[in-house]
């Protein structure tokens, strides 16, 4: 498959993206509290990469009017351009964590546009017959690369430097534009101003999904993965701060490998427990992360809380796996891809509300005390579960009915 040559270009230029964009929500982060060494400010600095997130379901119909190869290469050289301006500032002497702040901001903006033309091109570049091969290939891929960036990060921000990492972050953006350029894509002539008969089509298309989405049991099933969200927002806002007192860069990059890992691993594992029903696993699992979570924080040794972290964020991996073949599984095909994204943003919603949240009280009651609170929201998902009959069983994934009542 990867022997032609435009979706040898697709893919090389989704995975060298992929590389950079892993690489700069974690580098930034940390390089907003080398600044500050305050907690609000992570928590402003995470808030704002994931804000832009929020409104993801918006952009679909208006990417569907655009040059898809032309959105690609755009979004990617304006990342770039905006990346570089980081360690610009560093070697000319201005480092303002503002500017830092301005730039997350608009590259996650232009990630959502980024990421919806990726999975829209697709159709017109790879044969029907080969699009889940290539799909799989370019995710199992993107999980490794997403790996190596955070191992990069873990085992050399000391020693190279946070500007020399912008520099290579910002390159990553140039190269997958270049690939994107080769692109051959077949256009279609469209035209790009709308009438108001087509505005008032997209206003009732989104109206079907958020009906659909509010009155069958997505929106209780969702609940769960919000406050989950909730929490692992307010833990990565606090994360470099907790990280510095219990050793420093080095022990940020080692407890973000160890997440990743976590989640790698639980998304790997979750086909082993998908034969349970939906709600056991929705009581347990979150039970499970919790322990694991607390038992990090309240252990002296490093290496020992790096691998309880680790583990617990392997239920994570599963709950999302989970969430998404459920998704697949029961959702009417048509209404899909609009309820998908409409879930996507709603669920994301919760994250940068928990940075926010964790940012500003954690120098009011301490890091470790808001690590402990963070976790606390997964004993919120246990409880959630328990004390509702009809959520706690509800059983396989496969056999559940969105329909019926709750």
């Amino acid at each position: 498959m990867l022997g032609n040559k435009n979706i040898r270009n697709l893919f090389l230029g989704r995975l060298i993206s992929a590389s950079g964009d892993s690489l700069y929500e974690i580098a930034v982060i940390w390089y907003v509290f080398d600044l500050t060494k305050n907690a609000f400010y992570t928590g402003v600095a995470a808030a704002i990469v994931m804000l832009p997130k929020c409104f993801n379901f918006l952009l679909g119909p208006l990417i569907e009017e655009m040059n898809k190869r032309k959105v690609l290469i755009y979004a990617q050289f304006f990342q770039f351009l905006l990346m570089l301006s980081i360690p610009f500032g560093i070697w000319v002497g201005y480092e303002s964590v503002f500017l830092v702040l301005a730039v997350m901001f608009f590259i996650s903006f232009l990630e959502n546009f980024q990421g919806t033309a990726e999975i829209a091109v697709v159709p017109k570049i790879v044969e029907k017959e080969e699009r889940g091969k290539f799909n799989s290939l370019i995710s199992s891929s993107q999980q490794l690369v997403d790996l190596s960036m955070k191992a990069v990060f873990a085992g050399f921000i000391l020693t190279i430097g946070v500007q020399n990492i912008y520099l290579f972050n910002a390159l990553t953006f140039l190269v997958a534009a270049l690939f994107f350029s080769m692109l051959k894509v077949k256009q279609t002539n469209v035209v790009m101003k709308r009438k108001t008969s087509d505005w008032t089509e997209y206003k009732k298309s989104l109206k079907v999904g958020f009906i659909y989405f509010f009155t069958s049991k997505i929106v209780f099933i969702c609940l769960p993965f919000l406050i989950a969200n909730f929490s692992f927002g307010m833990a990565e806002a606090i994360l470099p701060v907790y990280a510095n007192e219990r050793g420093g860069a080095e022990q940020y990059g080692i407890y973000i490998l160890a997440i990743s890992l976590g989640n790698l691993a639980g998304s790997l594992m979750v086909v082993k427990v998908m034969k349970f029903p939906l709600g056991f696993l929705m009581i347990m699992l979150p039970l499970l992360s919790f322990l694991l979570w607390a038992s990090s924080i309240f252990t002296s040794s490093n290496w020992t809380s790096t691998v309880f972290l680790g583990l617990a964020f392997v239920p994570f991996g599963m709950m999302r796996i989970l969430l998404i073949t459920f998704l697949q599984t029961s959702i009417d095909e048509n209404l899909l891809a609009r309820v998908s994204s409409i879930i996507d943003s709603v669920i994301v919603s919760a994250m940068p509300l928990g940075a926010l949240l964790g940012g500003m009280l954690s120098p009011v009651i301490g890091v470790n005390y808001m690590m402990l609170i963070s976790s606390l929201g997964l004993i919120a998902i246990v409880f959630y579960f328990l004390l509702n009959k009809n959520i706690r069983t509800l059983p396989k994934i496969e056999d559940i009915k969105l329909q019926e009542q709750v």
